[in-house]
């Protein structure tokens, strides 16, 4: 099977050679973009060249997986703080009934909360 690359959606020529005053002049779609990276499998940089429009799945799919990270990220931050949150309570705790020990006052199961 031969497989062709179709024309522009836009009617544009990504990059094209004129010749203007007897100079060339390179003219360029601005869709026609350079994407910088890593790639991923191999770890080197790669910097390709291509329409913009082209790119956008890519780069969509780029997006959900940095989003991911990012709230994978978030939900371990939340659940190290809970566990900080839960240790401090049961410090306070802890040092709230040897103070009250010390007074010689009753336990604090013991109490009554008013609200």
């Amino acid at each position: 099977m031969k497989i062709c690359v179709a024309e522009c959606p836009l009617g544009a020529k990504c990059e094209e050679l004129k010749m203007e005053t007897g100079k060339s002049v390179l003219y360029r779609c601005p869709w026609y973009v350079q994407v910088l990276g890593m790639d991923p499998n191999t770890g080197q940089e790669t910097g390709t060249w291509g329409c913009a429009i082209a790119w956008m799945p890519t780069l969509m799919i780029n997006t959900a997986n940095e989003s991911r990270k990012g709230v994978a990220a978030t939900q371990s931050f939340r659940n190290e703080i809970v566990k900080q949150g839960a240790q401090t309570q049961q410090m306070l705790l802890v040092a709230a009934q040897l103070a009250n020990r010390e007074k010689g006052n009753k336990p604090l199961e013991q109490i009554e909360i008013c609200e």
